[in-house]
């Protein structure tokens, strides 16, 4: 699949302000394992800045939990990931030093369960703990790490549909020739024969690689020579690779198989969707189409249930959701929309309920916590807000790279009158965001505050040592002023 393949692809003039650290290595030599996490970690703030990341906590575990479940059976279980969904409707994924390994929202919709879903990301994993892509670099003499960072992110905003090229990526077209990253036939087929092991250690049907393969060939066929979508393009589909991958899938014996809720994978997509969907009356017509034609499910009742929340219908919202809350009290997505429904209802008191009963039986659990932790700062007072400070205090050392997070925990701090805590959040939260220049501000300013005690003071100054490298290489680019940085306007990926 793809690997920095996405740097042909020609951006929108919406990311004419991509502006990336230096991250001190270039393409002549294979990238050290350290480069590589540091360009890992620019790339996912990176696209953070660029509100590509879905912004949901229910999907962020979900993405997580299935990547790092692939992960810890993979060649290289310990080695450092970041599994994303980016927010775009081109059906593609790619990998990138560093363990970033993001799918696009086109590509989960597409898939027809979650064995194909993980066949994708299994193949994505094998790139990276083969090092592909460091063994490719080695032919590419003058492509720096920023360059690839810069192209790679107009890509991303562009999916493949965009006619808009900024400046800074036209002025290398002739270089980009020399500079694109390809995968070999047999890195593909080294990706497939690996992916397909990780696949079955992990408790999936290894046949979900192969599946996925045969339907991309078959859109291929549709398409013809036209303009096919980005995933066909940088990840040619043969037959003979369908019928090698379904030949070794049926030679592979599962040699683990965990329970897990069956559900989960078309309640999330149904939960992917929403999200991504700009239309509500979409949404609706979509679902009221599925209920008319006999064709809805568990999945559709969800969605349903969760277009009328989005709909301002919350009569209609209980109606749909509530017997399937009654019928299915282990289900996460349910019993979270549930919640979300009573709560904008202004039964506060069935909706911290409901999330109790989630938290016992999904302890420390990123989406339930961060939603009771919204009830809480709404409608607890300052007893709430520290409540809800205890609560996702221990989230912060576990999500480090969760922006939003950050967020919600400042202003719980804050109305707890931990003014300093508040102020040290907020500063990682836009760090995080890629706001780097920001975050260094921020925590100078809260430095020469004298009220800061000798603990408060040595903490900041310990973060400044770690974020100021970080600006000092954005600074050294060249005509780059981090100060002239300007926020997006952050999408607010939420389904309810």
């Amino acid at each position: 699949m793809t690997l920095l393949l996405l740097l042909v692809c020609p951006a929108r003039s919406s990311t004419e302000d991509i502006k990336l650290p230096d991250i001190g290595t270039s393409a002549g030599a294979i990238v050290s394992e350290q480069d590589e996490r540091r360009y890992g970690e620019a790339l996912v703030r990176e696209l953070n800045r660029l509100a590509h990341v879905i912004d949901d906590p229910l999907v962020e575990s979900y993405i997580r939990h299935l990547g790092f479940r692939l992960a810890a059976h993979s060649d290289e279980p310990s080695r450092n990931f970041h599994f994303l969904l980016i927010d775009n409707k081109a059906v593609n994924a790619f990998a990138a030093p560093g363990g970033v390994i993001a799918i696009h929202s086109g590509l989960m919709l597409l898939a027809e369960n979650e064995a194909e879903l993980a066949g994708v990301v299994g193949h994505e994993i094998a790139h990276v703990t083969q090092r592909h892509l460091a063994r490719r670099m080695e032919s590419a003499q003058k492509m720096s790490i920023p360059m690839m960072l810069l192209m790679l992110g107009a890509a991303v905003a562009a999916g493949g549909e965009g006619d808009g090229v900024p400046a800074a990526v036209i002025g290398t077209q002739g270089l980009m020739q020399q500079m694109m990253i390809n995968f070999t036939r047999a890195n593909e087929y080294e990706a497939d024969r690996i992916g397909i092991r990780t696949l079955a250690r992990a408790g999936y049907d290894p046949e979900g690689m192969a599946t996925f393969f045969e339907k991309m060939g078959r859109i291929a066929r549709n398409y013809g020579g036209g303009n096919i979508p980005e995933f066909l393009r940088t990840h040619p589909v043969s037959a003979s690779r369908v019928a090698e991958a379904k030949i070794r899938a049926g030679t592979t014996q599962i040699t683990n198989n965990p329970e897990w809720d069956p559900d989960q994978f078309y309640l999330i997509r149904e939960r992917v969707r929403l999200l991504t969907e700009n239309r509500p009356e979409q949404l609706l017509a979509h679902y009221r189409e599925r209920f008319d034609t006999g064709k809805a499910n568990m999945a559709d009742t969800y969605g349903l249930a969760m277009a009328q929340l989005n709909n301002h219908d919350l009569l209609n919202a209980t109606e749909t959701l509530g017997p399937l809350a009654r019928e299915h009290p282990a289900s996460l997505p349910i019993q979270l929309g549930m919640a979300q429904i009573e709560s904008a209802s202004g039964r506060q008191d069935l909706a911290k309920d409901r999330l109790n009963r989630a938290l016992e039986r999904f302890p420390g659990n990123l989406a339930v916590s961060t939603a009771k932790a919204e009830i809480l700062l709404n409608h607890g007072g300052k007893d709430g807000a520290a409540r809800a400070e205890a609560l996702l205090r221990p989230l912060l050392t576990r999500y480090p790279d969760n922006a939003s997070l950050f967020l919600q925990y400042s202003r719980a701090a804050d109305k707890t009158g931990e003014w300093v805590r508040a102020e040290e959040a907020y500063a990682d939260h836009v760090f995080l965001l890629g706001r780097v220049y920001d975050a260094v501000t921020q925590l100078e300013k809260l430095l020469k505050k004298p009220e800061l005690d000798y603990y408060e003071r040595s903490r900041v100054n310990a973060r400044l040592d770690e974020i100021r490298p970080i600006l000092a290489e954005i600074q050294r680019e060249k005509g780059y002023d981090p100060s002239e940085t300007r926020d997006r306007p952050r999408r607010s990926n939420s389904a309810s």
